[in-house]
């Protein structure tokens, strides 16, 4: 059968065939010249999978490879224990304190290339596939070759956690490589805190608590939704039936709910928070935050500051001395008459403080040996993150948790 130019349904289906395959071919060469950690984005992009993230840090957006490699990293850290909700929220921390040391090290001109640390995993994978062909008895056939050992590093962390997780290493033990002695004072001051005990209350909360909270009461009335619907009778641009006329409110009621709920939660979370502010400036503030974010109040008496580390709720573990706010209002004058204090945070978690009792310990003079720089050094590194913390914005996206496929 031919068409009316004289050309057959044969031929037409040939040349289709032939500019398929030449596509394919030309897409496959392409990828096989790319580099491999391209080649992987390229093949990404192809299967709509380029653009997925996390979220963002600071405005910068979370790659899923990075998350799911800091979420392994978490996962190994915890000895894989906790949940998923955990672990994703260590891996956002991982990644926010990473990001926090590219910035240090960029502003004092500590980077690492990523043309250096490709040279590296290299180098590595050939010193693997090397061992192994030496240990195991493999034949070179049968062993993986270096370039697949690479793109197999690669896929377990991408470049830029790697060149990220290096920088913060190497600012901890490179950078301020410098002798920091206590004074007598500072070891006395010292000396006292060692020996301090504390009386407080608490309520230890998290930011899905907070969602949750905000979330709880937002539920509209009909009487709501019915005058939003009148509201929007007044609007002549507003969705009209078939008959010209306006769709009546039964059935506009789903898309009217929609609409307030979608209003409501942007302004919900902000006057939560300004509430939990005005509570604790009352007396029994501490009580009603309780009962607002369904948390108990946690009580601890006669403990030392080492035993704030590590103050645990169930299933869940909090650090107040994790926030430096906390340590500089322990040295504030009448503590004690203050009534709610706070929120301190760590990570996503937050707490906030009744103080019911603080008694100093009597100075030990065996303090005065004590005069180790390290630590010292470490506190400063750690007071930078911190500082910078506060200032860095992570959202997340809608999906709080996905599993690595």
């Amino acid at each position: 059968m031919t068409n009316p130019d004289g050309i057959s349904i044969k031929d037409i289906l040939f040349k289709v065939g032939s500019a398929t395959f030449l596509t394919i071919l030309v897409v496959m060469l392409g990828f096989m010249l790319l580099k491999s950690d391209v080649e992987q984005a390229g093949i990404d992009m192809l299967f709509g999978k380029g653009n997925i993230t996390m979220g963002s840090i600071d405005d910068q957006s979370v790659p899923i490879d990075s998350f799911h490699a800091a979420k392994r990293f978490c996962i190994q850290m915890y000895q894989g224990q906790g949940s998923e909700a955990l672990w994703a929220d260590c891996a956002f921390q991982t990644l926010k304190g990473q990001y926090i040391f590219r910035k240090i090290g960029n502003s004092v001109g500590f980077t690492i290339t990523e043309e250096s640390e490709k040279q590296a995993l290299m180098q590595e994978a050939e010193k693997v596939s090397k061992n192994s062909l030496q240990g195991a008895g493999y034949s070179e056939e049968d062993l993986k070759k270096p370039i697949e050992i690479y793109r197999q590093f690669l896929q377990q962390a991408p470049l830029r956690f790697r060149i990220d997780y290096k920088v913060s290493q190497s600012l901890f033990q490179n950078f301020l490589p410098t002798e920091i002695r206590r004074t007598d004072g500072e070891l006395n001051i010292l000396s006292e805190a060692s020996g301090a005990r504390v009386d407080l209350d608490a309520v230890l909360y998290t930011e899905e608590d907070l969602v949750k909270a905000s979330e709880r009461n937002l539920e509209p009335t009909d009487a709501q939704l019915k005058e939003l619907y009148d509201k929007e009778s007044l609007d002549p641009n507003t969705l009209k039936g078939k008959d010209g006329k306006a769709i009546p409110f039964e059935e506009r009621k789903t898309v009217l709910r929609s609409k307030f709920l979608l209003e409501a939660r942007k302004n919900s979370l902000e006057t939560l928070k300004a509430k939990l502010v005005a509570l604790q400036n009352e007396p029994d503030g501490l009580q009603k935050i309780s009962t607002l974010l369904g948390r108990q109040t946690v009580s601890l008496k006669n403990k030392s500051l080492s035993d704030l580390k590590k103050i645990s709720v169930g299933k869940d573990v909090f650090s107040l001395s994790s926030d430096k706010k906390f340590l500089q209002d322990l040295s504030l004058p009448g503590l004690t008459q203050k009534k709610n204090i706070g929120p301190y945070r760590e990570g996503e978690k937050y707490a906030i403080v009744s103080f019911s009792g603080v008694k100093l310990g009597n100075p030990d003079p065996s303090f005065l040996r004590t005069r180790d720089s390290g630590s010292i050094l470490t506190a400063i590194l750690m007071e930078i993150p911190q500082s910078l913390e506060e200032s860095i914005k992570v959202e997340r996206a809608s999906v709080r948790s996905v599993s690595e496929e």
